[in-house]
């Protein structure tokens, strides 16, 4: 797909930023202002990606990270074929809770199968298919787990060490793209970050 006809997307940072509240928020605006959009997340999105996605979220998990990263390929694969690209194709705006900058951050840096394997692995098998516009949520270590702490369910990143979130928050810094991302500060107000990101793709409908 050249030039797409809808808007693609993607809210990204580390564990409990925030992204599923805002995305709630954003929803609910585009609901009220009829604009047609669409809600999915990663991995998953499809029957097969969330299948996947139980498996790679597990808690207790026996895959190595090449198997992990290849799960990832085809669960991306799966969700663009079958939800993203038809959605786009329709004219609607796309919103996604992570997509292939977690990749690179997550396989590719903490758990060190490279940030640049990652990509070429997403340019190789995915044609290097990336979202318009990247939400990228920043926060602390210390605001993460105090965060988490407060969740019910905890899926097996939750479950990690500092050093772990220090890591994604490092990760993020490496792979930012100052042309694609939008810097969130996530420690702000919720109606404060909502007015943001608003703002931000209302310019981006409006000037498509």
């Amino acid at each position: 797909m050249n030039k797409r006809k809808g808007l693609f997307l993607t809210f990204e940072g580390p564990e409990a930023s925030g992204k599923s509240s805002q995305i709630l928020l954003l929803k609910k605006y585009l609901k009220k202002n009829n604009i047609s959009f669409i809600n999915t997340r990663e991995p998953g999105g499809t029957k097969i990606a969330e299948s996947l996605r139980k498996l790679i979220l597990k808690v207790k998990s026996d895959i190595n990270i090449e198997e992990e990263i290849l799960m990832l390929m085809a669960a991306r694969s799966h969700h663009i074929n079958n939800v993203i690209f038809p959605a786009l194709e329709k004219g609607k705006v796309v919103i996604s809770d992570r997509f292939a900058d977690s990749t690179f951050v997550y396989q590719g840096y903490v758990n060190k199968f490279g940030i640049q394997n990652a990509k070429n692995l997403h340019k190789n098998i995915l044609n290097n298919f990336l979202p318009d516009k990247t939400f990228l949520f920043k926060l602390s270590t210390k605001l993460i787990i105090s965060r988490i702490k407060k969740r019910k369910s905890k899926n097996k990143y939750d479950k990690l060490d500092k050093n772990f979130h220090d890591q994604v928050n490092k990760g993020y810094k490496i792979i930012y793209n100052k042309k694609r991302f939008i810097k969130i500060d996530a420690s702000k107000p919720i109606n404060q970050i909502h007015k943001k990101i608003i703002s931000h793709i209302n310019s981006l409908i409006f000037t498509k």
